[in-house]
Protein backbone atom coordinates (compact mmCIF):
# COMPACT_ATOMS: atom_id res chain seq x y z
CA UNK A 1 0.00 0.00 0.00
CA UNK A 2 1.67 3.29 -1.57
CA UNK A 3 0.35 6.57 0.64
CA UNK A 4 2.24 8.69 -1.89
CA UNK A 5 1.50 9.11 -5.19
CA UNK A 6 4.44 8.11 -7.90
CA UNK A 7 5.85 11.18 -10.32
CA UNK A 8 8.25 11.10 -12.71
CA UNK A 9 10.61 13.24 -10.06
CA UNK A 10 10.36 10.21 -7.87
CA UNK A 11 8.47 10.18 -4.19
CA UNK A 12 8.93 12.09 -1.20
CA UNK A 13 7.70 11.36 2.40
CA UNK A 14 7.68 13.66 5.29
CA UNK A 15 10.34 14.51 7.50
CA UNK A 16 11.62 11.21 8.93
CA UNK A 17 12.53 9.14 5.20
CA UNK A 18 11.49 6.42 4.38
CA UNK A 19 11.57 4.50 7.22
CA UNK A 20 9.67 6.60 9.99
CA UNK A 21 6.97 6.92 7.01
CA UNK A 22 6.45 3.87 5.40
CA UNK A 23 9.01 1.66 6.56
CA UNK A 24 10.56 0.15 9.50
CA UNK A 25 8.29 2.46 12.02
CA UNK A 26 4.46 1.14 10.62
CA UNK A 27 6.03 -2.02 10.20
CA UNK A 28 6.88 -2.26 13.77
CA UNK A 29 3.74 -0.41 14.74
CA UNK A 30 1.67 -3.04 12.87
CA UNK A 31 3.61 -6.07 13.76
CA UNK A 32 3.26 -5.18 17.51
CA UNK A 33 -0.81 -4.94 16.72
CA UNK A 34 -0.56 -8.63 15.73
CA UNK A 35 1.17 -9.28 18.84
CA UNK A 36 -1.62 -7.82 20.84
CA UNK A 37 -3.83 -10.09 19.01
CA UNK A 38 -1.96 -13.28 20.43
CA UNK A 39 -1.71 -12.37 23.58
CA UNK A 40 -5.17 -11.35 24.33
CA UNK A 41 -5.91 -14.97 22.78
CA UNK A 42 -3.27 -15.70 25.97
CA UNK A 43 -4.59 -13.95 28.56
CA UNK A 44 -7.16 -16.19 29.34
CA UNK A 45 -4.93 -18.65 30.56
CA UNK A 46 -3.20 -16.24 32.96
CA UNK A 47 -6.31 -15.01 34.52
CA UNK A 48 -7.73 -12.47 32.23
CA UNK A 49 -11.24 -11.90 32.14
CA UNK A 50 -13.29 -10.05 28.92
CA UNK A 51 -15.93 -10.84 26.62
CA UNK A 52 -16.04 -13.85 24.08
CA UNK A 53 -15.61 -11.59 20.94
CA UNK A 54 -12.58 -9.80 19.97
CA UNK A 55 -12.62 -7.76 17.09
CA UNK A 56 -9.54 -5.71 15.06
CA UNK A 57 -10.28 -3.12 12.87
CA UNK A 58 -7.92 -2.45 10.22
CA UNK A 59 -9.32 0.79 9.48
CA UNK A 60 -8.36 1.77 12.80
CA UNK A 61 -5.29 0.61 13.20
CA UNK A 62 -4.39 2.33 10.03
CA UNK A 63 -5.28 5.11 11.34
CA UNK A 64 -3.41 4.94 14.58
CA UNK A 65 -0.36 4.48 12.46
CA UNK A 66 -1.09 7.16 10.57
CA UNK A 67 -1.63 9.45 13.81
CA UNK A 68 1.67 8.15 15.32
CA UNK A 69 3.76 9.07 12.01
CA UNK A 70 2.18 12.07 11.95
CA UNK A 71 3.15 13.04 14.95
CA UNK A 72 6.70 11.62 14.83
CA UNK A 73 6.68 14.54 11.99
CA UNK A 74 5.24 16.95 13.57
CA UNK A 75 7.70 16.50 16.41
CA UNK A 76 10.81 16.21 14.28
CA UNK A 77 9.67 19.83 12.46
CA UNK A 78 9.42 21.37 15.98
CA UNK A 79 13.10 20.02 17.04
CA UNK A 80 14.49 21.23 13.77
CA UNK A 81 13.28 24.44 14.18
CA UNK A 82 14.46 24.98 18.22
CA UNK A 83 17.88 24.47 16.82
CA UNK A 84 17.69 26.63 13.93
Amino acid sequence: LDFVTPTPLGTTWGLGGTCVNVGCIPKKLMHCTSLLGKNLADARNFGWKYGEEVKHSWKDMITAVQSHITALNWNYRVQLREKA
